[in-house]
């Protein structure tokens, strides 16, 4: 949250208490330009996991105008990969990404 933060953005709420393919998600808004428009970020679970510890599972963290009811397989604003390495450079282009929607809806 912190990278989010710095670059403009504020947390909401969280939400743990979510379907078997979700982790939990957290609503932000933007707190700079375009100020007050709200998203959701998803931290998704990978659809092969069978386990009790979803938080050990997330394959993916996406940004979505809302909170689907059934597990999204489109319409992201932005999707980053949880895969192994090179973590930080993929968090400034998620983080990078939200700050374009942001630039370019407006309210």
């Amino acid at each position: 949250m912190k990278k989010l933060s710095n670059d403009g953005w504020g947390l909401l709420e969280e939400d743990d208490n979510t379907a078997w393919w979700l982790e939990s998600h957290w609503k932000i808004k933007s707190v700079k330009q375009n100020y007050g428009l709200e998203i959701f970020v998803l931290f998704l679970v990978d659809p092969m996991y069978d386990g009790q510890n979803k938080g050990s599972a997330v394959w993916a963290v996406g940004a979505y105008k809302e909170v689907p009811h059934e597990r999204p397989l489109e319409g992201s604003i932005c999707v980053m990969s949880m895969m192994k390495g090179k973590f930080d450079e993929k968090l400034g282009e998620f983080v990078t990404c939200l700050n374009k929607y942001r630039n370019e809806t407006h309210s």
